[in-house]
């Protein structure tokens, strides 16, 4: 083979593995995006099924309960006529009809109806207060998801401050000075991401972030401001931590 064309061939090698190396992470990231919004997308329509199988359920409470509850109207013959068997007196009962008695189902009392009624009613409340939250949810995962496919940071590192109590504008110069807020930054070297997080650093048992990817900016966000607020922050990060925040 010619020096021409092994040059060639090495300049194609070296653009593949480029490419590659850009491909992977940002198909981690956009992986670890969709799954947080389709876990709280999938919470959602959940407790929303639960919602409409407890209103269904209280809607027949109500219908069951309706008959026990409603008093017979004044001058109801069938009032009347059922008072007077209540009162007339009874013959003995044969064994046969003590058995048929026995047989039929107790019909619950207006006490028990109610109960029932107010029962699916308290489930009703519950499931709209959680609907009510998992949407709120949903609709924050929605905004952080804007948020970081814009790569707008300071949003979200304010809610991660607010979170672990540090302050968002010490981080946010943090992020400036390690990576220009470029989430993919060192992608060809061992420290990668917003704050350029050493990758066994970032794989370690301290960090509750450690299963998303290195490259996922919100997560390096809110690693970082978990760390501040564990006291590491000097010690990962030696020269900005000091300047920066």
């Amino acid at each position: 083979m010619s020096p021409r064309k092994s040059l060639i061939a090495v300049i194609i090698v070296v653009l593949a593995v480029t490419i590659a190396a850009m491909t992977v992470p940002r198909q981690a990231e956009a992986a670890s995006l969709k799954n947080r919004l389709a876990s709280a997308r999938k919470a959602l329509r959940q407790s929303t099924k639960r919602l409409k199988a407890a209103e269904a359920a209280l809607a027949a409470a109500v219908v069951l309960a309706g008959p026990a509850v409603t008093e017979p109207a004044p001058g109801d013959p069938s009032a009347i006529s059922t008072s007077s068997d209540v009162s007339a007196p009874s013959a003995t009962p044969t064994p046969m009809a003590v058995s048929s008695t026995a047989a039929t189902p107790v019909t619950p009392s207006v006490e028990e109806f109610k109960k029932r009624v107010a029962k699916a009613r308290r489930a009703v409340r519950a499931c709209k207060k959680r609907v009510r939250r998992l949407a709120r949810q949903y609709r924050f995962q929605r905004k952080m998801a804007a948020w970081e496919r814009r790569g707008d940071w300071m949003p979200i590192i304010k809610v991660a401050a607010a979170k672990y109590g540090v302050k968002a504008d010490g981080m946010y110069r943090m992020m400036m000075r390690e990576s220009g807020g470029r989430r993919f930054a060192g992608s060809g070297s061992p420290y990668k991401g917003l704050f350029q997080y050493w990758t066994g650093t970032w794989s370690a048992s301290w960090n509750p972030y450690r299963r998303d990817s290195i490259y996922d900016g919100s997560s390096q966000i809110f690693a970082t401001a978990y760390a501040i607020s564990r006291g590491m922050g000097p010690q990962m990060w030696t020269t900005t931590f000091a300047s920066q925040y």
